[in-house]
């Protein structure tokens, strides 16, 4: 059941729960949202925080928090790409000019952000779902290229 809360008001008190609260699990923050008198689902937060910026950092094992993307350094961004490429992509694969990268469950949005942010203009774009990214790219050179450039971060 949906309340009145609009989307704007939805995720100011999302930013608040991870700001204060460092809760680094969807399912924490659907917990906190209700104790707020939000009631929303596992997907509109997902959605909200890929929308919003935030990624999902490993801290150490088992250990997690978002954070929000660094929009203005391109170094930044790779850096954290390395990461969670070594931390959550299990395996890359691709045919003509689609590379299909596969994360641990819950991932993929914040692998794909990361990939949209490198503003590559070889990369036409990127689809994610929960454990797969399908991203296009602009021919079969290229995307040998960036494949090879995303399994070397593994």
């Amino acid at each position: 059941m949906m309340n009145d809360y609009t989307k704007i008001e939805r995720q100011k008190k999302l930013r608040c729960i991870i700001e204060d609260k460092g809760i680094g699990d969807q399912t924490g923050m659907l917990i906190a949202l209700k104790k707020e008198g939000i009631d929303t689902t596992q997907a509109t937060i997902s959605r909200d925080l890929q929308e919003m910026g935030y990624v999902k950092i490993r801290l150490g094992p088992g250990i997690y928090r978002y954070e929000l993307l660094n929009r203005s350094s391109q170094s930044n961004i790779k850096a954290r790409l390395s990461t969670m490429f070594h931390d959550f992509v299990t395996e890359i694969k691709s045919s003509d000019n689609i590379i299909v990268v596969k994360t641990v469950p819950g991932n993929a949005g914040g692998v794909a952000s990361l990939i949209d942010n490198l503003e590559n203009p070889k990369i036409l774009g990127t689809v994610a779902g929960d454990d797969t990214i399908i991203i296009v790219v602009n021919n079969k050179k290229n995307r040998a290229e960036i494949e090879y450039q995303f399994n070397a971060l593994l």
